[in-house]
């Protein structure tokens, strides 16, 4: 995980398990919002990584299942970048508890201990982001 076709090695796997879905454009999507403080939502980053595109498919669950948001937070872990998936709500800026609870899979996956409400550590997550973006 840690060598330097981490990246590429990560967005080949997951264009096996999810056609369309490319890591490398999901991250930097991911990147430009922390540069820009601004949160973005599942639909946007499923776009951006190339998962749905509006005007072929139909909006549903079945997109951000397939956004391989585990895989972003072991990559994050492995090349010494904020978690940057908490930059993740839903449309409109609203962050729901199930998307809290959904973050903290992600950090499970990556091997990341927390020993807070799921909101807290959420937010806590999103402002090292942000702080992390402001000098990136």
């Amino acid at each position: 995980m840690s060598a330097a076709l981490c990246k590429e090695a990560m967005g080949e796997l997951s264009t096996r398990t999810v056609k369309g879905f490319n890591f490398e454009r999901a991250v930097d999507h991911l990147i430009e919002a922390a540069k820009t403080g601004v949160p973005t939502d599942f639909k946007k980053l499923a776009t951006a990584s190339g998962v749905f595109d509006e005007s072929q498919q139909k909006w549903g669950n079945w997109a951000t299942s397939a956004l391989q948001l585990d895989r972003l937070c072991i990559y994050c872990v492995h090349h010494r970048l904020p978690q940057l998936t908490a930059m993740l709500g839903n449309a409109g800026g609203k962050t729901t508890d199930g998307v809290c609870a959904g973050f903290l899979k992600g950090l499970d996956a990556a091997g990341i201990d927390y020993n807070c409400e799921a909101r807290v550590v959420y937010e806590e997550h999103r402002r090292d982001c942000i702080n992390w973006g402001r000098t990136a």
